[in-house]
């Protein structure tokens, strides 16, 4: 198991360069690990057994803004995605 700060962390930190290389190393990572398709089906799973769990209840205020950003983080994918597509071409 890995520690939980390699979760939790904040905004990277670094020259606009290394951040730029990270970001494109993230991206390229993510959608060779988990294509488009695949990745908003676990992304639509994850947010199925959030609601469906046994032993915690979710008050509406916490399930609407569950839903909010399950909304949002799937437009973010969407988007990675495209910024990915462009970054495979070559320069």
């Amino acid at each position: 198991m890995y520690p939980n700060e390699l979760f939790l962390h904040k905004k990277p930190t670094g020259t606009p360069a290394e951040l730029q290389e990270f970001a494109k190393t993230v991206l390229k990572y993510f959608f060779e690990t988990y294509p488009l398709d695949e990745s908003l089906e676990m992304l639509w799973r994850m947010i199925q057994q959030s609601f469906y769990t046994k032993r915690f209840v979710l008050t509406n205020a916490e399930r609407g803004n569950l839903i909010a950003y399950y909304e949002n983080l799937h437009a973010v994918i969407l988007a990675a995605s495209i910024v990915n597509e462009e970054l495979k071409k070559p320069a």
